[in-house]
């Protein structure tokens, strides 16, 4: 009789243990994607912020064209990486391309030279969680907003 309430204690706890184990591994994913969630917010935050800012400016110049908002179009070739990699590593490449890109708000549209924009991002190799990426940019389109389409291809590091 004591073994059998031994073993139904034991059965117990082993079921407590691999339950527990179930939910954590369920709630690091979410835990995960609500982390990239949170941050990809915070950044189209600050990028509103930035917007409203040109924007107050440019209402005073009303009959020029002001830019005022850098998009990004990112994607990665040739790469199988898990999803939530893939995303990391496209907001940071997207958060570096802006940062480059950032000089040019607050200009005339009109005046900018457009065939030095793409020069800006066009070759560049940017490194990211131990793989480097190079950035070719295929269009521009710009107005009161640039927006940018770069494909990332990503290359090893040797070391």
């Amino acid at each position: 009789m004591k073994k059998q309430f031994v073993r139904l204690m034991a059965l117990f706890f082993l079921g407590m243990a691999a339950g527990g184990v179930l939910v954590t591994v369920n709630l690091g994913g979410q835990i995960d994607e609500m982390t990239y969630k949170n941050q990809h917010l915070s950044q189209q935050l600050e990028l509103c912020g930035d917007e409203l800012n040109q924007l107050k400016i440019s209402m005073g110049e009303r009959e020029k064209k002001v830019v005022t908002t850098i998009e990004s179009h990112i994607s990665i070739l040739g790469e199988n990486t898990a999803k939530l990699e893939e995303k990391n590593t496209i907001l940071f490449l997207d958060k570096q391309v802006r940062q480059w890109l950032e000089p040019l708000k607050g200009e005339e549209a009109e005046k900018l030279n457009y065939a030095l924009i793409p020069q800006i991002v066009d070759d560049r190799i940017v490194e990211f969680e131990g793989a480097n990426y190079q950035l070719k940019v295929k269009l521009v389109v710009i107005d009161v907003s640039i927006i940018i389409y770069v494909e990332a291809k990503k290359e090893k590091l040797t070391m």
